[in-house]
């Protein structure tokens, strides 16, 4: 039987993780890439990259059915995927909230924090739907609000070993900030997001 020697320092680490979140197209339009155009109807920078902690990657099912069979039960495959839980992310506020203010402003576009209504400042433009076609409930495209959020995981020498990708993915909730002025630690939230698919590739 074959050894491999690894590395002394192979081993998992919980805060070896990155996000990346791509933003949806509307909140792309009022985005600007200087740092130093900060203002309150505008974001700054098109993907948000994220040293990240706590629960990353959800469980993943494709559960099991039962079966009578003479008497006793018999277990199958069902072949289907529940839905995801929504993943929650714990992350670093920046210094100057830009990290903080683009999920503040997705979830503004989601629901106005004034009216609530979706785009209500009306970043994207929303295709008509004739009366004659609403025979039932028409949903907003979702691909104006959904994007692709990727997270690595890295290994000891901070390269990438394992990408997972969370398609049609948007915020659903943004956590509270604690202060503490007697504390030196960097100010810490959560966030939460919910998403369709999760694929996991070796990088």
């Amino acid at each position: 039987m074959a050894t491999v020697d690894q590395s002394q320092f192979n081993k998992s680490r919980l805060d070896k993780f990155l996000i990346v979140i791509d933003v949806p197209e509307p909140l792309k339009e009022i985005t600007k890439n200087d740092l130093g155009a900060r203002d309150n109807t505008s974001l700054i920078g098109e993907s948000l990259q994220f040293s990240v902690y706590g629960t990353v990657v959800p469980s993943i099912a494709v559960p099991e059915k039962v079966l009578g069979y003479a008497g006793q039960s018999l277990k199958i495959s069902s072949h289907t995927r529940p839905a995801y839980e929504n993943v929650t992310v714990n992350f670093t506020v920046d210094n100057k909230f830009n990290n903080y203010w683009v999920l503040y402003k997705w979830l503004d576009f989601l629901n106005d924090e004034k009216f609530s209504h979706f785009n209500k400042k009306e970043l994207a433009t929303i295709p008509t739907v004739a009366p004659s076609d609403r025979t039932q409930r028409t949903l907003t495209p979702t691909d104006l609000y959904q994007s692709t959020f990727t997270i690595y995981a890295k290994d000891e020498f901070d390269a990438n070993v394992v990408k997972f990708t969370y398609t049609k993915a948007f915020p659903v909730s943004l956590g509270p900030i604690n202060f503490n002025y007697r504390s030196p630690e960097e100010n810490e939230t959560t966030f939460e997001f919910a998403f369709s698919q999760l694929l996991v590739e070796l990088v």
